[in-house]
């Protein structure tokens, strides 16, 4: 397999392109005249599979066009299309964007597995071709009301894609798992429901591609095919690649036009969990209600300059310069298990020698600083060979009136870690630290507390939500972006007192299970609600994210049967 983070080379694997043409062949491919687009071939995986399966003898035609900047992998794709009078082969050794913007060619069936390159790693014409099919893209559907750029090549494949099928076409894109949840596809996720007369959403529960955490799923559209048994839309759970042999997974449906919780990664849950509870949700008020300030923590632009450890900081003299560093948390797994973070815990952190010390050089002109500031700001204006200098003409840099004076430094009541593993983490600040941008920083209005604000977080019901609202990456990262954190609903009670603060802390210290953490709290907070149920539910929303990869999701409590229900033995394919 290659794997090549500029080019996005991450190939499909057998198993799943074999499932994948058999399933389409037999299900949806009716037509005598086929015309097909693999716009990024690779080795022709998905076009081995694909003639394996169909039977030229039931076909009088089937074009096919080939795309891919490797021509080796172009080559060996193109060989493995069948010789026949019926086939009519193009290999294109070129961006298929580029053609796309060209030509105006239709077809039938649209497969693939399109590269995954995030805008940051794009050659400049890539740039230009994304964002030129985005903005057709826009101008040719009324869903489309946001305007901006994409963020990732893939995403200009699919929209390439959906505007080049015919009128009875067929889509089968292998894609990241993000397309179900992040927030600026959701209009994508709305074209697709309104595209696409059926769609099949194929999720798996291990990674698929060997070496990188890169959580995928299977997209399937079917457009304007009159004669299919069944229309709508369903998702599909499929524990190892190997139960695709037979096939065997978990069908589930619906979940998909709510409008409340309306990200398809939902899908985990039926209808009765989810109106189970946004009956709850609605109870309570969110973090924002509570909340004069939670904003993201310091942005500094150059986090290995400006934040360094004891070791460091005297190497360059600046340990001399007190009134210029300034302690700070420089990510969330150097934060220890606890709820509240003191001047101790800080102490540790600095004898373990982490990046704890923030150089908030004041915003005035270098000739008002002495010899060692100066001589640290021309050590990060000079060019380096690893491409970490020359800090001074990076873009946040520029927008500065001095590069060295980072904006927007405070010390908050509390610290919201933006990503976490197996539950969200929120603690109080007692020693007034500063924080990047790891964190989302918080403080109460005058009416409220931290500390019991902190201590409300520590629930079922707002884990839950935390797994919903958010959205998980490889690896099984939950992360939550500011407006998914300012709307999470807590159940604040007013009456919890510090002694009980005291026990959290130091059941977190002793680093006491999640589950029975939440049986300590739970009853405190929501002493009413059904919290068996909700945990539950947060066991099958957190098994499904981390999916069984870390020896901790112990702490989750297995459901029995739950893996064993709705299996299909024999559909769809």
């Amino acid at each position: 397999m290659i794997n090549k983070k500029n080019t996005g080379s991450y190939y499909t694997p057998k198993i799943l392109s074999d499932f994948l043409t058999k399933h389409i062949i037999q299900n949806y491919l009716n037509e005598s005249d086929i015309s097909i687009l693999e716009p990024s071939c690779g080795d022709g995986e998905f076009v081995s599979s694909f003639f394996n399966y169909l039977n030229l003898e039931k076909v009088h035609n089937v074009s096919i066009d080939l795309f891919d900047i490797n021509k080796n992998e172009l080559d060996k794709a193109e060989a493995l299309i069948p010789i026949s009078s019926t086939i009519n082969k193009c290999a294109y050794h070129q961006d298929y964007l580029k053609y796309f913007l060209e030509n105006d060619n239709e077809y039938s069936l649209i497969l693939g597995n399109p590269p995954y390159v995030k805008r940051k790693n794009l050659k400049k014409v890539q740039l230009e071709s994304c964002d030129k099919v985005h903005e057709i893209f826009g101008d040719s559907n009324k869903l489309i009301t946001t305007s901006g750029k994409i963020n990732n090549i893939w995403i200009a494949f699919v929209e390439a894609a959906i505007m080049s099928l015919s009128q009875n076409g067929i889509l089968c894109f292998v894609i990241p798992s993000e397309v179900m949840q992040v927030k600026y596809a959701k209009e994508m996720r709305a074209l697709i429901i309104n595209e696409f007369d059926r769609v099949e959403v194929f999720a798996f529960n291990e990674l698929i591609f060997e070496g990188i955490q890169q959580d995928v799923i299977v997209l399937l559209g079917i457009k304007g095919i009159d004669n299919i048994d069944e229309h709508g839309f369903s998702f599909y759970q499929v524990d190892e690649l190997e139960d695709l042999k037979e096939p065997r997974f978990t069908e589930k449906h619906s979940n998909i036009h709510r409008t409340t919780l309306d990200k398809w990664t939902n899908y985990i849950l039926a209808d009765d969990d989810l109106n189970f509870i946004d009956g709850y949700r609605n109870i309570y008020n969110s973090i924002k209600s509570y909340t004069s300030k939670a904003q993201v923590g310091i942005v500094s632009a150059a986090n290995d300059y400006f934040l360094l450890n004891d070791e460091k900081l005297k190497e360059n003299g600046l340990n001399r310069l007190s009134g210029i560093v300034k302690p700070i948390l420089p990510k969330g797994d150097v934060v220890p298990n606890v709820i509240c973070f003191n001047d101790n815990d800080f102490s540790q952190l600095k004898t373990s020698n982490k990046s704890v010390n923030f150089l908030h050089f004041p915003d005035k002109i270098k000739s008002k600083f002495g010899k060692i500031a100066n001589a640290y700001f021309s050590k990060g204006e000079e060019k380096k060979e690893d491409n970490k200098g020359e800090l001074h003409l990076r873009y946040k840099m520029l927008k500065r009136e001095n590069w060295y004076h980072v904006p927007s430094v405070w010390s908050s009541q509390g610290l919201f870690i933006k990503r976490s593993h197996l539950y969200p983490k929120m603690f109080v600040n007692q020693a007034n630290v500063l924080a990047t941008d790891s964190f989302y920083r918080v403080d109460c209005k005058e009416d409220y507390c931290i500390n019991r604000l902190v201590f409300s977080f520590y629930n079922s019901l707002t884990f839950v939500l935390a797994e919903l609202e958010g959205r998980f990456y490889g690896g099984g990262v939950l992360e939550l972006i500011p407006t998914e954190f300012k709307s999470l609903r807590i159940p604040y009670n007013e009456n919890i007192s510090n002694e009980q603060l005291k026990v959290l802390d130091e059941m977190f210290r002793n680093n006491t299970e999640i589950k029975d953490i939440l049986e300590f709290t739970n009853p405190l907070l929501i002493p009413d609600l059904d919290t068996q149920r909700l945990e539950t539910i947060r066991a099958k929303l957190v098994n499904r994210r981390i999916k069984n990869r870390f020896e901790e999701v112990t702490e989750i409590e297995p459901i029995e049967n739950e893996a064993k229900m709705n299996i299909l033995v024999s559909e769809p394919a």
